[in-house]
């Protein structure tokens, strides 16, 4: 899996939730689709070795720095923040999923807060624990994977295809053979079931992974037949530039691109929804004109970022994490290219500023509370410079 880059992850997203909507739409989904992949493609074929950093051993001081670091923010924002274990649906089963759309409702159209950026920012602080764990010791490794597996949990809100994800990751490992993938896709599976179960979504007699990808489709073309109107070309890009604005710095108002849809497709006389709709990524491709131009530039936008996170994971050795976000590149599209910026964005401060910071905090104190010692004067036999 070593060898699988976002770009590809992203490429095979775009493919599987956009050429099937040829029997919706008709040829306009393979013409968008492919403007789309493009410009992801070109840049695969860019030849650019990325040396990995030396692997050091994590001291216990950094373990417990990262242990430390995790604990606080996992109570901080249990207690302050998002509160995600109101939306667990292994603890609260549908009253998880009501509460989220009772969620999306009230923050319709309004920027995330602290407590957002925070979770977009950290959404791959779990998996950077699992990939520290070969660098620690027997039990720092303990501490690390028990930390890691609360935070999934935590993470895990009413969201089954995140709980499919996160079990895939974990599963595959460093290994790609067949056994290790067999054996990856099967625990998956099992806990996407389970998943629904909690969730409620085996109460009837469909299949809930297939919903999960034919409805995307369906919802597609209703909301093309619905003519939920349109907006130029750059006020797509006005959306994906408005991500560097921090919504508790600057006030901005969001486009809630699937809200919006879903009030227009299910309209209702409180003008809240009972359900978030997606429409895969097309629908935002239809909905921004010209759309063939729209295509190309989301798949620019995506092509660099990609490309310049996917560049840091293999930096840093992180390729749990990295399998993780290629399986969210993956799956993305079946909502919208936004998301995917958003992510992106996000996993690029992570990796550039908070990680590297964790892991290196204990040296950097050390070298700025130690003092190095002076030219010329060495330590007396026995005894070692302070």
């Amino acid at each position: 899996m070593r060898r699988l880059s976002l770009l590809h992850f992203s490429i095979a997203g775009l493919l599987f939730w956009g050429l099937p909507a040829v029997f919706v739409v008709g040829p306009q989904a393979i013409i968008y689709t492919v403007a789309a992949v493009l410009p992801v493609w070109l840049l695969t074929l860019r030849k650019s070795d990325v040396p990995a950093r030396p692997a050091q051993k994590l001291s216990t001081a950094t373990c417990a720095v990262l242990t430390g670091f995790s604990l606080i923010y996992l109570i901080g924002d249990s207690l302050f923040g998002r509160q995600m274990l109101q939306y667990n649906m292994f603890l609260f089963r549908t009253a998880g999923v009501d509460r989220l759309i009772e969620g999306a409702n009230t923050g319709m159209s309004k920027g995330g807060g602290v407590a957002d950026l925070l979770g977009s920012i950290l959404l791959l602080l779990p998996f950077g624990l699992i990939d520290s764990t070969r660098l620690a010791s027997k039990y720092a490794r303990s501490a690390l994977w028990s930390i890691a597996i609360i935070i999934l949990f935590y993470q895990a809100g009413s969201g089954r295809a995140a709980v499919l994800m996160a079990v895939m990751a974990i599963a595959f490992g460093k290994s790609s053979d067949w056994r290790r993938i067999l054996v990856a896709v099967g625990l998956a599976l099992a806990a996407f079931a389970v998943a629904s179960s909690f969730r409620g979504d085996t109460a009837n007699t469909d299949v809930p992974l297939l919903n999960g990808i034919a409805w995307p489709f369906i919802n597609l073309g209703l909301m093309l037949d619905a003519h939920c109107g349109t907006a130029p070309w750059y006020s797509f890009i006005a959306e994906f530039l408005k991500k560097f604005l921090p919504a508790f710095l600057f006030p901005k108002t969001i486009f809630s691109f699937n809200m919006e849809m879903s009030l227009c497709v299910y309209p209702s006389a409180d003008n809240a929804v009972t359900s978030v709709s997606v429409y895969t990524w097309l629908g935002e491709i239809f909905y921004y004109k010209p759309s063939l131009l729209t295509a190309v530039l989301a798949g620019c936008l995506l092509a660099i970022l990609a490309w310049v996170v996917d560049r840091r994971f293999v930096a840093n050795q992180m390729y749990s994490a990295r399998l993780f976000a290629g399986l969210l590149c993956f799956n993305y599209p079946r909502s919208r290219t936004q998301d995917m910026f958003t992510f992106l964005i996000g996993q690029f401060i992570f990796l550039v500023f908070v990680f590297p910071f964790l892991t290196n905090l204990t040296r950097m104190l050390r070298r700025f509370l130690m003092p190095a010692n002076p030219a010329g004067v060495q330590p007396e036999p026995g005894r070692e410079a302070s």
